[in-house]
């Protein structure tokens, strides 16, 4: 379905970056953690150039969780950091406190 990427559509767009997020998800499940950070680095940068928020807050919360392992603990503070304010600005209090727990767990390391 996705093979021809035509994303001008915002619902192929939005299935399409979901489709990304499963799999990079699928890969930590894996423990294949550099190559679900660079599948989520690549949607994210889909994301910024499609100028959509659609998953970005899922994407870097991923990015920062898979990372946790060989990342400089700042950059992977900075992922959370950047998907929080981003439910803050969407109102997702939900996701906003998994990634407050997140960077208590963050600073108590």
């Amino acid at each position: 379905m996705y093979q021809t990427k035509n994303l001008d559509h915002q619902e192929f767009l939005f299935g399409y970056i979901r489709v990304r997020y499963n799999y990079a998800h699928y890969l930590v499940s894996k423990e294949k953690y550099n190559e679900a950070i660079q599948e989520a680095l690549e949607t994210i940068e889909l994301c910024k150039q499609r100028q959509t928020s659609y998953q970005l807050a899922p994407l870097l919360i991923l990015v920062g969780n898979a990372g946790a392992k060989f990342l400089d603990r700042e950059q992977v503070k900075n992922y959370y950091i950047e998907a929080r304010e981003l439910c803050k600005i969407y109102n997702n209090p939900l996701m906003l406190m998994k990634i407050e727990n997140y960077l208590k767990e963050l600073d108590t390391v």
